[in-house]
Protein backbone atom coordinates (compact mmCIF):
# COMPACT_ATOMS: atom_id res chain seq x y z
CA UNK A 1 0.00 0.00 0.00
CA UNK A 2 1.37 3.56 -1.18
CA UNK A 3 1.30 6.00 1.96
CA UNK A 4 -1.04 8.29 -0.13
CA UNK A 5 -3.40 5.69 1.02
CA UNK A 6 -2.33 5.18 4.39
CA UNK A 7 -2.42 8.32 5.51
CA UNK A 8 -0.26 10.08 8.33
CA UNK A 9 -1.48 9.65 11.22
CA UNK A 10 -0.88 5.76 10.39
CA UNK A 11 2.53 6.49 9.08
CA UNK A 12 3.00 8.29 12.43
CA UNK A 13 2.05 4.84 14.04
CA UNK A 14 3.71 2.20 12.00
CA UNK A 15 6.81 4.36 12.86
CA UNK A 16 5.92 3.96 17.04
CA UNK A 17 4.99 0.73 16.40
CA UNK A 18 8.31 0.00 15.00
CA UNK A 19 10.91 1.66 17.43
CA UNK A 20 11.76 1.37 21.27
CA UNK A 21 12.95 3.76 23.59
CA UNK A 22 15.22 2.19 26.16
CA UNK A 23 16.26 5.47 27.87
CA UNK A 24 14.32 6.17 31.26
CA UNK A 25 15.15 9.46 30.71
CA UNK A 26 12.41 9.75 28.01
CA UNK A 27 9.33 11.25 29.57
CA UNK A 28 7.35 11.55 26.31
CA UNK A 29 8.71 10.63 23.08
CA UNK A 30 5.93 10.41 19.72
CA UNK A 31 2.33 11.76 20.72
CA UNK A 32 2.53 15.24 21.94
CA UNK A 33 3.72 18.17 20.84
CA UNK A 34 7.31 18.13 21.88
CA UNK A 35 9.30 15.34 23.50
CA UNK A 36 10.16 15.84 26.91
CA UNK A 37 13.27 14.60 28.42
CA UNK A 38 14.16 14.23 32.32
CA UNK A 39 17.36 16.74 32.90
CA UNK A 40 17.01 16.02 36.92
CA UNK A 41 15.57 19.23 38.64
CA UNK A 42 14.05 19.80 35.15
CA UNK A 43 12.38 18.49 31.54
CA UNK A 44 14.34 19.41 28.68
CA UNK A 45 11.57 20.23 25.66
CA UNK A 46 12.18 18.84 22.08
CA UNK A 47 10.52 19.55 19.07
CA UNK A 48 11.18 19.37 14.63
CA UNK A 49 9.44 20.97 12.07
CA UNK A 50 10.21 21.06 8.47
CA UNK A 51 9.00 23.15 5.33
CA UNK A 52 8.86 22.10 1.80
CA UNK A 53 8.70 24.75 -0.80
CA UNK A 54 5.41 23.55 -2.75
CA UNK A 55 3.87 22.07 0.08
CA UNK A 56 4.31 24.54 3.31
CA UNK A 57 5.19 27.49 1.26
CA UNK A 58 5.27 29.23 -1.79
CA UNK A 59 8.22 31.85 -2.53
CA UNK A 60 5.73 33.86 -4.78
CA UNK A 61 3.82 34.68 -1.72
CA UNK A 62 6.32 34.18 0.72
CA UNK A 63 9.57 36.64 1.50
CA UNK A 64 12.56 35.01 2.73
CA UNK A 65 12.87 36.95 5.92
CA UNK A 66 9.26 35.95 6.90
CA UNK A 67 10.05 32.53 5.95
CA UNK A 68 12.52 32.49 8.65
CA UNK A 69 10.63 33.65 11.31
CA UNK A 70 7.91 31.45 10.21
CA UNK A 71 10.02 28.25 10.47
CA UNK A 72 11.31 29.22 13.97
CA UNK A 73 7.98 30.12 15.23
CA UNK A 74 6.37 27.13 14.35
CA UNK A 75 8.36 25.34 16.38
CA UNK A 76 8.71 27.81 19.40
CA UNK A 77 4.69 27.27 19.09
CA UNK A 78 5.55 23.46 20.26
CA UNK A 79 7.50 24.66 22.75
CA UNK A 80 4.34 27.13 23.96
CA UNK A 81 2.09 24.21 24.07
CA UNK A 82 4.31 22.21 26.66
CA UNK A 83 4.39 25.43 28.92
CA UNK A 84 7.63 25.63 28.73
CA UNK A 85 10.57 28.50 27.31
CA UNK A 86 12.66 28.10 24.42
CA UNK A 87 16.73 27.73 24.74
CA UNK A 88 18.77 26.75 21.54
CA UNK A 89 17.80 25.47 17.92
CA UNK A 90 19.19 24.59 14.97
CA UNK A 91 18.75 24.70 11.32
CA UNK A 92 19.27 22.03 8.23
CA UNK A 93 18.62 23.72 5.19
CA UNK A 94 18.34 21.91 1.68
CA UNK A 95 18.97 25.09 -1.00
CA UNK A 96 18.95 24.77 -4.96
CA UNK A 97 21.91 25.89 -6.68
CA UNK A 98 20.79 29.33 -7.86
CA UNK A 99 19.46 30.71 -4.44
CA UNK A 100 20.77 33.89 -4.28
CA UNK A 101 23.21 34.73 -1.07
CA UNK A 102 20.69 37.49 -0.19
CA UNK A 103 17.75 34.69 0.32
CA UNK A 104 19.47 33.17 3.13
CA UNK A 105 20.79 36.38 4.94
CA UNK A 106 17.28 37.27 5.21
CA UNK A 107 16.38 34.08 6.13
CA UNK A 108 18.55 33.50 8.99
CA UNK A 109 17.79 37.40 10.08
CA UNK A 110 13.75 36.35 10.15
CA UNK A 111 14.83 33.46 12.64
CA UNK A 112 17.58 35.10 14.40
CA UNK A 113 15.03 38.56 15.06
CA UNK A 114 12.50 36.14 16.41
CA UNK A 115 14.72 34.27 18.46
CA UNK A 116 16.16 37.47 19.82
CA UNK A 117 12.22 38.38 21.23
CA UNK A 118 11.99 35.08 22.87
CA UNK A 119 15.82 34.15 24.17
CA UNK A 120 16.72 31.58 21.79
CA UNK A 121 20.00 30.61 20.16
CA UNK A 122 21.42 29.04 16.99
CA UNK A 123 23.83 26.34 17.88
CA UNK A 124 23.69 24.91 14.52
CA UNK A 125 22.67 23.03 11.58
CA UNK A 126 23.40 21.40 8.33
CA UNK A 127 23.28 23.10 4.62
CA UNK A 128 22.93 21.69 1.67
CA UNK A 129 22.13 21.24 -2.11
CA UNK A 130 19.07 20.88 -3.52
CA UNK A 131 18.18 20.00 -7.20
CA UNK A 132 14.46 21.82 -7.05
CA UNK A 133 13.24 23.27 -3.67
CA UNK A 134 13.97 24.72 -0.60
CA UNK A 135 13.30 22.38 2.71
CA UNK A 136 13.79 24.11 6.23
CA UNK A 137 13.72 21.83 9.09
CA UNK A 138 14.09 23.62 12.49
CA UNK A 139 14.85 21.55 15.27
CA UNK A 140 14.11 23.56 18.85
CA UNK A 141 14.99 22.63 22.83
CA UNK A 142 13.56 24.48 25.71
CA UNK A 143 12.84 23.75 29.44
CA UNK A 144 10.53 23.76 31.82
CA UNK A 145 10.05 22.71 35.77
CA UNK A 146 9.02 19.58 36.36
CA UNK A 147 5.73 20.65 38.16
CA UNK A 148 4.94 23.22 35.55
CA UNK A 149 4.73 20.93 32.19
CA UNK A 150 1.45 20.90 30.20
CA UNK A 151 0.67 17.45 28.08
CA UNK A 152 -2.08 16.95 25.82
CA UNK A 153 -3.32 13.94 28.19
CA UNK A 154 -4.10 15.92 30.84
CA UNK A 155 -8.15 16.61 30.37
CA UNK A 156 -10.88 15.23 32.64
CA UNK A 157 -14.46 15.04 32.66
CA UNK A 158 -15.74 18.65 33.54
CA UNK A 159 -12.90 20.25 32.71
CA UNK A 160 -13.60 23.80 30.49
CA UNK A 161 -12.12 24.05 26.87
CA UNK A 162 -10.57 27.64 26.01
CA UNK A 163 -8.37 28.75 22.98
CA UNK A 164 -6.03 31.97 22.22
CA UNK A 165 -6.61 34.86 19.89
CA UNK A 166 -9.21 34.49 16.34
CA UNK A 167 -8.97 31.34 14.45
CA UNK A 168 -9.63 30.93 10.55
CA UNK A 169 -7.98 34.02 10.15
CA UNK A 170 -4.54 32.52 8.70
CA UNK A 171 -6.57 30.31 6.68
CA UNK A 172 -7.89 33.44 4.83
CA UNK A 173 -4.59 35.05 4.32
CA UNK A 174 -3.53 31.94 2.70
CA UNK A 175 -6.47 31.83 0.32
CA UNK A 176 -6.35 35.35 -0.19
CA UNK A 177 -2.93 34.74 -1.88
CA UNK A 178 -3.04 31.26 -3.67
CA UNK A 179 -6.07 32.19 -5.15
CA UNK A 180 -5.58 35.50 -6.16
CA UNK A 181 -8.02 37.50 -4.48
CA UNK A 182 -6.02 40.47 -3.20
CA UNK A 183 -8.21 43.56 -4.26
CA UNK A 184 -11.33 42.18 -3.33
CA UNK A 185 -11.11 43.69 0.54
CA UNK A 186 -9.44 46.79 2.14
CA UNK A 187 -5.73 46.62 2.18
CA UNK A 188 -5.58 46.93 5.76
CA UNK A 189 -8.00 43.68 5.70
CA UNK A 190 -6.05 41.75 3.62
CA UNK A 191 -2.68 42.70 5.29
CA UNK A 192 -4.32 41.57 8.47
CA UNK A 193 -5.28 38.14 7.05
CA UNK A 194 -1.85 37.72 5.21
CA UNK A 195 0.42 38.73 7.93
CA UNK A 196 -1.51 35.90 10.53
CA UNK A 197 -0.44 33.09 7.82
CA UNK A 198 3.00 34.29 7.09
CA UNK A 199 3.55 35.42 10.61
CA UNK A 200 2.63 33.94 12.90
CA UNK A 201 3.31 34.80 16.69
CA UNK A 202 4.21 31.49 19.00
CA UNK A 203 2.15 32.29 22.20
CA UNK A 204 5.01 31.28 24.65
CA UNK A 205 4.14 34.27 27.03
CA UNK A 206 0.54 32.09 27.37
CA UNK A 207 2.09 29.15 27.75
CA UNK A 208 4.13 30.15 30.39
CA UNK A 209 1.13 31.56 32.57
CA UNK A 210 -0.70 28.87 32.09
CA UNK A 211 2.06 26.71 33.10
CA UNK A 212 3.60 28.78 36.03
CA UNK A 213 -0.17 29.18 37.42
CA UNK A 214 -1.26 25.83 37.10
CA UNK A 215 -4.20 26.68 35.01
CA UNK A 216 -4.49 23.97 32.50
CA UNK A 217 -4.80 20.63 32.27
CA UNK A 218 -4.06 19.91 28.85
CA UNK A 219 -2.52 22.15 26.40
CA UNK A 220 -1.99 21.95 22.40
CA UNK A 221 -1.18 24.16 19.36
CA UNK A 222 -3.52 25.23 17.00
CA UNK A 223 -1.13 24.41 13.63
CA UNK A 224 -3.13 22.11 11.46
CA UNK A 225 -6.90 23.03 12.28
CA UNK A 226 -8.94 23.37 15.50
CA UNK A 227 -10.83 20.03 15.32
CA UNK A 228 -7.71 18.32 14.55
CA UNK A 229 -5.82 19.38 17.14
CA UNK A 230 -9.27 18.50 19.77
CA UNK A 231 -9.23 15.23 18.69
CA UNK A 232 -5.40 15.13 19.48
CA UNK A 233 -6.46 15.65 23.07
CA UNK A 234 -9.43 13.52 23.14
CA UNK A 235 -8.11 11.07 22.14
CA UNK A 236 -5.04 11.06 24.36
CA UNK A 237 -7.05 11.66 27.58
CA UNK A 238 -9.49 9.53 26.53
CA UNK A 239 -12.54 11.76 26.61
CA UNK A 240 -15.61 12.99 24.96
CA UNK A 241 -15.05 16.82 24.21
CA UNK A 242 -18.23 19.00 22.83
CA UNK A 243 -17.61 22.43 21.69
CA UNK A 244 -20.05 24.91 20.63
CA UNK A 245 -18.65 26.51 17.10
CA UNK A 246 -20.46 29.84 17.66
CA UNK A 247 -18.43 30.98 20.21
CA UNK A 248 -15.22 30.15 18.21
CA UNK A 249 -13.37 34.04 17.81
CA UNK A 250 -13.73 35.44 14.76
CA UNK A 251 -12.15 38.68 13.98
CA UNK A 252 -13.63 41.19 12.44
CA UNK A 253 -11.33 41.17 9.31
CA UNK A 254 -12.36 37.69 8.87
CA UNK A 255 -15.94 38.46 9.50
CA UNK A 256 -16.04 40.90 6.51
CA UNK A 257 -13.58 38.59 4.12
CA UNK A 258 -15.80 35.45 4.62
CA UNK A 259 -19.12 38.21 3.88
CA UNK A 260 -17.75 38.82 0.70
CA UNK A 261 -16.50 35.98 -0.75
CA UNK A 262 -20.12 34.25 0.92
CA UNK A 263 -18.08 31.90 3.08
CA UNK A 264 -18.25 30.85 6.30
CA UNK A 265 -15.73 31.99 8.66
CA UNK A 266 -16.57 28.90 11.44
CA UNK A 267 -15.57 26.49 8.99
CA UNK A 268 -12.36 28.42 8.16
CA UNK A 269 -11.48 28.58 12.14
CA UNK A 270 -12.45 24.73 12.73
CA UNK A 271 -10.60 23.20 9.76
CA UNK A 272 -7.89 26.51 8.56
CA UNK A 273 -5.43 25.46 10.57
CA UNK A 274 -1.68 27.66 11.03
CA UNK A 275 -3.30 29.84 13.27
CA UNK A 276 -0.25 28.79 15.82
CA UNK A 277 -3.01 29.78 18.85
CA UNK A 278 -2.96 27.98 22.16
CA UNK A 279 -6.15 25.26 22.54
CA UNK A 280 -5.97 23.91 26.50
CA UNK A 281 -8.40 22.59 29.14
CA UNK A 282 -9.38 24.70 32.49
CA UNK A 283 -10.14 22.29 35.80
CA UNK A 284 -13.42 24.18 36.96
CA UNK A 285 -11.74 25.34 40.13
CA UNK A 286 -9.39 26.97 37.96
CA UNK A 287 -11.27 29.20 36.11
CA UNK A 288 -11.68 32.17 38.57
CA UNK A 289 -7.81 32.08 38.69
CA UNK A 290 -7.92 32.42 34.90
CA UNK A 291 -10.22 35.20 34.75
CA UNK A 292 -8.42 37.19 37.36
CA UNK A 293 -5.00 36.80 34.95
CA UNK A 294 -7.13 38.86 32.09
CA UNK A 295 -5.88 36.54 29.31
CA UNK A 296 -7.09 37.18 25.88
CA UNK A 297 -8.53 33.45 25.56
CA UNK A 298 -12.32 32.29 24.92
CA UNK A 299 -14.19 29.63 26.32
CA UNK A 300 -15.92 27.09 23.45
CA UNK A 301 -16.63 24.04 25.21
CA UNK A 302 -16.62 21.23 27.93
CA UNK A 303 -15.11 17.99 28.26
CA UNK A 304 -18.27 16.03 29.03
CA UNK A 305 -16.97 12.52 29.89
CA UNK A 306 -14.24 9.53 29.31
CA UNK A 307 -14.61 7.74 25.73
CA UNK A 308 -11.25 5.40 25.07
CA UNK A 309 -11.19 6.38 21.77
CA UNK A 310 -11.60 9.89 22.18
CA UNK A 311 -14.71 11.91 20.63
CA UNK A 312 -15.19 15.64 18.99
CA UNK A 313 -18.94 16.62 19.16
CA UNK A 314 -20.80 19.77 19.02
CA UNK A 315 -23.47 20.79 21.13
CA UNK A 316 -26.03 18.19 19.65
CA UNK A 317 -23.82 15.42 19.82
CA UNK A 318 -22.86 15.36 16.06
CA UNK A 319 -18.96 14.16 15.77
CA UNK A 320 -17.10 17.06 13.81
CA UNK A 321 -14.73 15.66 11.56
CA UNK A 322 -11.37 16.18 10.74
CA UNK A 323 -11.08 18.21 7.60
CA UNK A 324 -7.91 19.73 8.38
CA UNK A 325 -4.32 19.48 6.27
CA UNK A 326 -3.34 15.97 5.34
CA UNK A 327 0.39 15.54 4.25
CA UNK A 328 -0.79 12.09 1.99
Amino acid sequence: MKINRFGEEKIISLINSKVSTTSSKVVTGIGDDAAVIDAGDRYEIITTDMLVEGVHFNLGFTDAYHLGRKSLAINLSDIAAMGGEPLYYLVAISLPGHTKVQFVEELYRGMQDLALIHGANLIGGDTVGAEEKVVIAVTATGQVKKDEIIFRHGAKPGDLVYVSGFLGDSAAGLKIMFEGLRGRLAPEIENYLIKRHIDPEPRLNLGRRLAVNKLASALNDISDGLVKKLWEIARSSEVQIKIDPETIPISDQLGCFSKCLDLSPIDLALHGGEDYELLFTVPPDQEVLLHKNKLLVKKIGRVVMKAVQGEVCNQDGHLLLDQGFMHF
